[in-house]
């Protein structure tokens, strides 16, 4: 059996989540990309909350790392070269830009 997809991981565990770590998760959802290179300080600036992004991906049953890592994996699967060409243009680097 194949391993759920990030968005079947949140939804299979949203309802269980709190407000804030239901922010964290959109986060993650919206901004794949910047979770792969943003630090958990930045991450949680951006959710506009202190620790709830650990919370989050604890309450997905990842560690910080692992949630990156099944990132990248589905992205790097998702994307045809050409889609990441053109989203590397629209940003102007090959690599997303940091949070604020």
């Amino acid at each position: 059996m194949a391993s759920p997809t990030f968005d079947e991981r949140i939804a299979a565990h949203f309802q269980r989540m709190s407000p804030a770590e239901r922010r964290g998760a959109r986060l993650f959802q919206e901004n794949r990309e910047q979770v792969l290179i943003a630090s958990a300080a930045a991450l949680a600036s951006k959710a506009e909350t202190s620790a709830t992004i650990l919370r989050a991906t604890k309450a997905l049953d990842f560690g910080l790392d692992d949630l990156r890592r099944a990132l990248a994996d589905e992205l790097r699967n998702s994307l045809s070269p050409a889609e990441r060409h053109e989203r590397s243009e629209r940003s102007g680097s090959v690599y997303p830009q940091p949070l604020r």
